[in-house]
């Protein structure tokens, strides 16, 4: 199967930035997929977006995608009183 790719978008220029957060974004992808035994994507952070990268169908790659920014949006949100993603 091709790789499919989708980006997510940070509520600010460098909600993304902290090496932590970057940490914990990847820690999220990977336990997401385990969770749904799907093949884990490649995560490509960046200061104000991620990447998401695998060979899973579309459908299956924003589903994990929207479960990861779920869950991530919903801690930095909890710990830092901000949203972490646009549109949150």
């Amino acid at each position: 199967m091709t790789p499919n790719r989708i980006t997510l978008h940070a509520a600010f220029p460098t909600s993304l930035a902290s090496a932590a957060i970057a940490n914990l974004i990847r820690a999220s992808v990977a336990e997401t997929a385990e969770h749904h035994g799907v093949e884990a994507p490649q995560v490509a952070v960046f200061d104000d977006s991620i990447e998401l990268e695998a060979p899973l169908s579309p459908t299956v790659l924003l589903a994990l995608a929207n479960e990861v920014r779920h869950a991530t949006g919903r801690w930095h949100r909890a710990k830092y009183g901000s949203p972490l993603w646009r549109g949150q």
